[in-house]
């Protein structure tokens, strides 16, 4: 059968969503091992099953996950700036990667213009 919205989209979401039911905690090593499976962790599994530290040490594998919706991504990065972690050149923000899109205008607007270029000159980034 031709692929439809719904074996393409929403049938890898629903596989991502039933294999992270299966942890209460998600350590370092979990998240990186869930790949791209991590876009099914809930907004209840960030805020509650991921600790500040863990959060942090699991930026670069988060960054790589592709399809992050709106409320993840910016739950994702509110809890990463409220837990201590600043952006504070291209190296910070790039770690990002696909979770940029979670960070708040007001946050964007505070960034110095040279944090932005040098994020944007790193291969990381622009991937």
């Amino acid at each position: 059968a031709p692929p439809t919205f719904f074996s393409v989209c929403v049938g890898p979401f629903q596989v991502a969503s039933s294999l992270v039911r299966k942890f209460e905690h998600f350590p370092p090593a979990i998240l990186h091992a869930l790949g791209q499976a991590a876009v099914g962790l809930s907004i209840s599994d960030i805020e509650n099953g991921i600790s500040d530290k863990d959060l942090e040490a699991s930026i670069p594998a988060l960054g790589e996950v592709r399809g992050w919706n709106a409320e993840q991504s910016s739950t994702i990065i509110n809890k990463l700036l409220s837990s201590g972690y600043q952006i504070l050149d291209g190296q910070s923000l790039a770690k990002l990667g696909s979770l940029v899109a979670g960070l708040n205008s007001s946050t964007l607007r505070s960034l110095s213009p040279e944090v932005i270029l040098e994020a944007i000159k790193l291969p990381e980034f622009v991937q």
